[in-house]
Parts: structure tokens; sequence; C-alpha cells
């Protein structure tokens, strides 16, 4: 065998070394990540409670929000405060 044999088989050695060793470290990670994640933590069972709601009876007079006294209110500046405009200019 030639060194440049010699030389090509330990690349390929070390390829396959750095692939396995890439794919267990790509493993380890995503078990590690699926252990760790929030969303596959073992859930706590909770007792399931049953809620009963009568039906409402709604009166014509008054309004969605159970004031018909014809005042409004507005969300938003009060009195003769301008909007804030801001610019992305620095």
């Amino acid at each position: 065998m030639t060194r440049i044999e010699k030389a090509r088989r330990r690349v390929t050695v070390a390829r396959y070394a750095i692939g396995v060793t890439a794919a267990v470290a790509l493993a380890g990670f995503a078990a590690a990540a699926r252990a760790t994640h929030p969303g596959t933590a073992q859930r706590v069972a909770t007792a399931r409670t049953s809620v009963t709601t009568s039906s409402p009876s709604y009166d014509d007079s008054s309004s969605f929000f159970g004031d018909d006294s014809g005042s409004s209110s507005n969300i938003g500046p009060s009195g003769s405060a301008q909007p804030q405009v801001q610019s992305g200019a620095s």
C-alpha cells in the first residue's frame, strides 16, 4: 500500500468517524430538547368539574353594556392631546 492510499484510507475513516459522531450528538441533543420542552412535560391530572349555566333572560331596555343613559365613553387621548408618532429616522 502506497502512502497516498494510506492517506486516502485515513481520510475515509476520519469522515465516517466525524459523521457518526455528528449523528450521535444530534440524537443526544434532540433527546435532551424533547425531554426539557414544556409541551412534552408530564401533565398533572386535574379533576374535571361541570359548570351549569341557566339561560339568561335579556331585558331589551338595557344596552349591551348595561347603561342606556346616553353617555358614551371614548378610549383614546384625553382632551387636546396629540397622538405621538415615532419615526424610524435617527
